[in-house]
């Protein structure tokens, strides 16, 4: 059975987690937490202007960027994704040394094995009205033990109810053999609790 990690920002990596970034032509708008974007939205290159000095990292799922390198190993683990090559101008005008993409995961699932796990939902009362939720999953105050389902065969995918980024175990061997810059890996285990309001 696959093992699975949820993924964040490396703060120890010195990954910038704040930046004013602008984008020619500007993306389309999209809420991922909702739905995947509509591809055929998109221009096929960008640019983007940013405030860093520099920029050194592989991926960045937040800000949507990723370094060729990176884009290569999802390619080679047949991870879905949308990938738009995207010029960076530093401050000064000045260029990474790193080629980008505007990177988008489209795999998405639920990771839950909601018989085997023990959680918690999100009070009706505190939620949109119901007509507004049709096709949402379920919204979880807290995960106190997150078993896995063992169907799942995505290695890099949007987890619905973590409403982050989660790999296989296979993709962090890859990840952590490239010595790429960028992902915080929480194993998702026994020990693992899910509690986005504290």
């Amino acid at each position: 059975m696959k093992e699975f990690y949820r993924l964040s920002c490396a703060e120890s990596d010195d990954v910038p987690l704040f930046f004013d970034e602008v984008w020619l032509p500007k993306l389309p708008e999209f809420n991922q937490v909702i739905a995947n974007p509509d591809v055929l939205g998109f221009s096929n290159f960008y640019k983007m202007n940013t405030d860093l000095n520099e920029l050194h990292v592989d991926v960045m799922f937040e800000q949507y960027l990723a370094s060729s390198e990176f884009i290569r190993i999802c390619e080679k683990l047949n991870c879905k994704f949308l990938s738009i090559p995207v010029a960076i101008s530093l401050r000064g005008s000045t260029k990474p040394e790193k080629d980008y993409s505007f990177f988008c995961v489209l795999s998405r699932c639920s990771l839950l094995d909601v018989d085997l796990s023990t959680f918690e939902l999100v009070d009706d009362g505190l939620l949109r009205p119901e007509n507004e939720r049709q096709n949402m999953s379920p919204l979880y105050a807290r995960i106190d033990r997150f078993a896995a389902r063992s169907d799942v065969e995505y290695d890099l995918f949007y987890c619905e109810e973590l409403k982050q980024m989660v790999c296989s175990s296979g993709f962090r061997e890859a990840y952590l053999n490239n010595s790429f810059i960028g992902l915080y890996f929480e194993k998702i285990d026994e020990g693992f609790v899910y509690a986005p309001w504290g």
